[in-house]
């Protein structure tokens, strides 16, 4: 799959967190790093079918606890 570059924090971020979240000394490593890589795909590919809009012009700004822009 081809990443833009706005989207290449965002899947690092996601496959990182499944890493992390189902990684134990259980399970094999390549399993984990190849479903992590189809989760962070899947979640990307979600991501780009969302409707973005511009924020109206006097709302206040929103930000995300691990968000890097305003949103």
């Amino acid at each position: 799959m081809t990443l833009y570059e706005d989207e290449r924090a965002f899947w690092d971020d996601i496959a990182g967190k499944y890493i992390l979240k189902h990684a134990g000394t259980d399970h094999n490593a390549g399993h984990v790093i190849e479903a992590a890589a189809i989760y962070a795909d899947r979640m990307v590919m979600a991501r780009r079918k969302r409707k973005t809009e511009n924020i109206p012009d006097g709302d206040v700004l929103r930000m995300s606890a691990t968000a890097t822009v305003a949103i």
